[in-house]
């Protein structure tokens, strides 16, 4: 089960994702990032703060939303993910993918 939300900072939506996003709640995360580009969001943080697992199904919904946004010109950013989390985005290759940060500020930046 998973708890998401989102808020606008100065044209990016903050994504917070709470919980554990397994097989059973990743296609809750895809409906919901789906539908925020849908709607024309073109640049999306992913603030994985109160984030306690991610398993394999999850990394695919970040997958097809971050290449979503580039066509379309947009971008997708990652923050705050524990230190487990931030080994499954290493070993999964996307620390190389997504630009990763430590907090939401420097996330931020980047836009």
């Amino acid at each position: 089960m998973i708890d998401v939300s989102s808020r606008d900072e100065n044209g990016v939506q903050v994504v917070e994702v709470e919980g554990k996003l397994n097989t059973g709640a990743s296609p809750e995360l895809d409906k919901y990032l789906s539908a925020l580009v849908d709607d024309g969001t073109t640049k999306i943080l992913l603030n994985l703060q109160y984030l306690d697992f991610i398993a394999s199904t999850g990394l695919r919904v970040i997958l097809a939303t971050g290449k979503k946004l580039v066509g379309v010109g947009g971008k997708l950013v990652i923050c705050n993910p524990n230190l487990m989390v931030m080994d499954v985005l290493k070993m999964s290759g996307f620390s190389q993918m997504f630009d990763v940060f430590d907090n939401e500020e420097d996330a931020l930046a980047v836009f």
